[in-house]
């Protein structure tokens, strides 16, 4: 399954040229705290209807809310093709998630907790590149 649209969450600023026939769909800049961050990042997705699947890219601390915008997708009916968590604060996994394939970039600028925190990542399964952010994002877009 190739991605069908590549989705920047709010938080994640990062300047990607997707690969060819791979549109954006960025939200970098929605103004967002974190009670309301999964619930207006799921309602700007639906108010854009991308072409499915998507590919997720979560930054930082919005990374946590990774399980409840791919439940959001879910529900909305709008296939997720994987989840790209960049210098992320891991969430917890669940019973039900996650439900696609994630992988974890540490860029050269994370901190030495994110560098620990992506010994979970790798022990969870998941694959964790060490790279600039906006590279490791494209080259993940491009996976079949």
């Amino acid at each position: 399954m190739t991605t069908g649209t590549l989705v920047l969450t709010p938080g994640a600023p990062y300047d990607v040229l997707p690969p060819s026939g791979c549109p954006l769909l960025d939200l970098s800049d929605l103004e967002c705290v974190d009670a309301d961050w999964t619930a207006r990042s799921a309602l700007a997705i639906q108010e854009r209807c991308p072409e499915t699947p998507l590919l997720l890219v979560m930054a930082g601390p919005w990374a946590q809310h990774a399980p409840a915008l791919g439940f959001a997708q879910r529900a909305a009916r709008r296939a997720v093709h994987g989840y790209v968590l960049v210098d992320p604060r891991l969430p917890a996994p669940g019973q039900d998630w996650p439900d696609a394939p994630v992988v974890v970039i540490v860029t050269p600028e994370a901190d030495e907790d994110t560098r620990t925190a992506a010994l979970g990542a790798r022990l969870r399964g998941w694959e964790v590149i060490e790279a600039p952010a906006a590279h490791a994002i494209v080259e993940i877009a491009a996976r079949p």
